[in-house]
């Protein structure tokens, strides 16, 4: 390949920088942003009794639904049940979950443990207060409407898939 035909591709690729500048506006990249920040916050709240944010909703839906297989779970928190699996690992290393298998070698079952039982209670305080300082900074209505509007977002996003 030519210089000249290098440079013609190239120019083919290029995108000006004022309409990449509609990228800041990127739903998945928002969405994320504000998923980090509200995680960070509830992770802070749990760190004084060795828990993260997502630990503490994997151990309420599985003291929630369970028993309960990890397929179920990956479909209920929108997950892959490879990175479900993934974060569930710590969870029984801790003896918080128990994860057995199914009716078929395919299938893995879920099921809290009493230590995960007292795991949630101890934690569900720091959840609650924190949930509660999340709704009040921003107002409930806008909350409420924010729920909403994300509900409604991964309703539509799953019914095209």
């Amino acid at each position: 390949m030519t210089n000249k035909q290098r440079h013609l591709k190239q120019e083919k690729r290029s995108i000006d920088l004022k309409s990449l500048a509609e990228c800041a506006e990127c739903t998945c990249f928002n969405l994320r942003k504000a998923a980090r920040v509200v995680t960070q916050l509830f992770d802070e709240s749990m760190r004084s009794i060795g828990l993260r944010g997502t630990q503490f909703t994997l151990l309420a839906h599985t003291l929630a639904h369970g028993p309960i297989t990890v397929s179920k779970l990956a479909d209920i928190l929108v997950t892959d049940r490879t990175t479900l699996a993934r974060n569930l690992e710590p969870l029984e290393k801790n003896g918080f979950i128990e994860v057995q298998q199914g009716e078929d070698r395919r299938t893995r079952m879920l099921s809290i443990t009493d230590e995960g039982r007292n795991k949630v209670a101890e934690a569900f305080p720091l959840w609650k207060k924190t949930q509660d300082e999340i709704k009040e900074m921003i107002g409930i209505e806008n909350w409420k409407s924010m729920m909403s509007d994300v509900s409604g977002l991964v309703e539509q996003l799953q019914e095209t898939q």
